[in-house]
């Protein structure tokens, strides 16, 4: 967020040039005088980053925080960028700060913890964005002035209260008059962490304090839960990109369900073709999609609503104001062509005048469908259907087995040999996932039916028989515990594939130079001007981190030419903030 003045922004130049490392790894070398700043190019950012670097455009990293959680920190590669410059409160600092060597082009949001400060930098640079203080305040990323926000607009939204107490939220849940009834953090969690669904009181009470227990990605607190109706139908994903207020569906996917006694377990999520046959559900889901887009202020660039389609029609869950996370970007590329992607629409709409992004609009409202799939892409959650210990992984029982479906294409697991498994009741109790790619969907059906009979058939959970006093032996202790885990373990994973899917303008396993984990904070003695660190110089000769000096000597850590602040640090204290992580 913005706030008041806290110190200047810090900003690390790092060595390679734009069109240097563009050329070193393939991509195309062109020299340009602008830069573009990702806000965050966390999760699927990179695949933004992927995108800009093959146009040949320097860029800076902007990071709103460096208090970010680790599964997020986990993807983050500062390799690909010019300089990375890191927020501290002051809006104005950190705007200067981006635009310091060159001016820049344009700002995006790269993840949700971004979006804030993406929306207040664009505004402070007079670049195309969203306007951080209209239609309100935060309703772009808080779920809850979302709601009332599409509420005051006569839209369809959730029932909803803020609860600082078990005590409010049960009058709220009585209030409502049915059961179960979600619990989750008042600001966007992204990957679905902190979602809770509770079916009496008990449940209810656990959850509030498990919410107000937690952070969120920034590393917030939550001093309040937010209680919502629960919503009962199909849930459906729809990413748009938005030019000017006009809004185009650049991707849908479908999330299937199974009834569990708590609520449910995702089945799978799918990818749905387009239909542009008038009362079609596909349009009447557009039609109030485009609508919430509009009453929430979204002008321009990406978005994610998720929206649960029920015998009263379609109730957005919530929506973000940046690109589809995790894989899909990756994986509707492969699904619909590069050109449909995300980040291909964003780059073409932020840099290249929206060209391709005002022609597609233009088809489509001549009666065009937005897209067409030449492949279908489906992510199933496994299900494990009975409790125990495993007495094999499920790589051992079954990780062949599943590579040779004829539509593999991605496989994650979370449980091993001597895990404790519990029926699966809701996403994070599954034990995995298998992704599939197939040319119809016929063939990925086909093979989701032949996972679920192997699931069922005990082939897959090989569970071990209880010993005479009623337990098994060999159980990890870890096992106990590998629930409230598995959230950022699920990201992790689902990450570790999205890696595989980045070219290497982007992927940290390509890069040609060690990655530094953070730029580095600056410590409150160094006062109000703007500091710049450079490892740099006429290619790499007058770089020595060894106190040698390169074939230029210009430069060494363990010389005088490396000025700390004014002061020496007390006796045992290290300077803060200063040197790569």
């Amino acid at each position: 967020g913005g706030g008041g003045p806290r110190g200047p922004a810090a900003m690390i130049t790092l060595g390679v040039g734009a069109a240097g490392l563009a050329s070193a790894l393939g991509g195309r070398d062109v020299e340009r005088e602008e830069a573009v700043a990702i806000v965050d190019p966390y999760t699927s950012g990179r695949f933004l980053v992927d995108e800009f670097r093959r146009r040949g455009w320097p860029l800076v990293a902007v990071r709103s925080s460096l208090a970010i959680d680790e599964a997020l920190l986990g993807t983050w590669n500062p390799v690909p960028f010019e300089r990375v410059v890191v927020h501290h409160g002051n809006v104005s600092e950190t705007a200067r700060a981006t635009r310091h060597a060159r001016p820049v082009r344009a700002v995006l949001a790269g993840s949700e913890p971004g979006v804030a400060l993406a929306d207040q930098l664009a505004a402070e640079l007079k670049l195309r964005g969203n306007d951080p203080e209209l239609p309100r305040p935060r309703c772009r990323w808080d779920k809850y002035q979302m709601h009332e926000r599409l509420s005051e607009c006569g839209l369809r939204a959730c029932r909803q209260r803020l609860c600082s107490c078990v005590q409010e939220a049960a009058a709220f849940a009585a209030e409502l008059g049915t059961w179960p009834v979600v619990v989750k953090p008042q600001t966007s969690h992204g990957g679905g962490g902190g979602v809770n669904l509770c079916g009496d009181v008990a449940a209810l009470e656990e959850a509030v304090a498990a919410v107000r227990a937690c952070k969120d990605f920034a590393g917030c607190a939550n001093d309040v839960a937010l209680v919502q109706e629960f919503l009962d139908g199909t849930e459906y994903v729809v990413d748009c990109v938005s030019l000017d207020g006009e809004h185009f569906v650049s991707a849908t996917w479908v999330y299937r369900k199974t009834p569990t006694d708590c609520g449910f377990a995702y089945d799978r999520t799918q990818t749905l073709p387009y239909d542009n046959t008038e009362g079609s559900l596909q349009q009447r889901l557009y039609a109030y999609v485009f609508q919430c887009l509009t009453a929430l202020g979204v002008q321009n660039g990406a978005s994610h609503s998720e929206v649960v389609f029920s015998e009263e029609g379609p109730c957005l869950v919530r929506l973000g104001a940046r690109m589809h996370g995790s894989m899909g970007p990756a994986l509707w590329a492969r699904c619909a062509g590069r050109e449909q992607a995300q980040p291909f629409l964003l780059a073409d709409l932020y840099t290249e005048g929206a060209r391709v992004l005002a022609r597609r609009l233009a088809e489509v409202r001549k009666g065009a469908p937005a897209y067409k799939l030449s492949q279908v892409s489906v992510q199933v959650d496994l299900q494990c259907p009975s409790g125990g210990v495993l007495a094999q992984s499920v790589e051992a029982s079954s990780g062949a087995w599943l590579r040779a479906l004829p539509t593999f294409n991605a496989m994650r697991l979370f449980v091993e040999d001597g895990d404790r498994v519990a029926p699966t009741q809701d996403l994070f109790s599954s034990p995995g996932f298998v992704v599939l790619l197939g040319d119809c969907e016929q063939e990925v059906d086909r093979d989701v039916a032949a996972i679920r009979a192997r699931e069922r058939s005990g082939l897959m959970y090989v569970l071990r028989e209880a010993s005479q006093n009623g337990s098994a032996d060999g159980i990890k202790s870890a096992a106990v515990a590998r629930r409230n885990s598995i959230p950022a373990a699920r990201l992790r994973e689902l990450e570790a594939e999205a890696e595989k899917l980045i070219s290497p303008l982007a992927s940290r396993a390509a890069s040609p130079v060690l990655s530094p984990q953070q730029a580095p904070a600056l410590p409150p003695e160094m006062g109000d001007d703007l500091v710049e660190f450079t490892l740099n110089g006429e290619g790499l000769d007058d770089f020595d981190l060894d106190g040698g000096g390169g074939g230029g000597g210009g430069f060494s850590l363990d010389s005088d030419s490396f000025v700390l602040p004014p002061g020496e640090p007390a006796d045992g204290e290290r300077p803060r903030g200063l040197g790569l992580f």
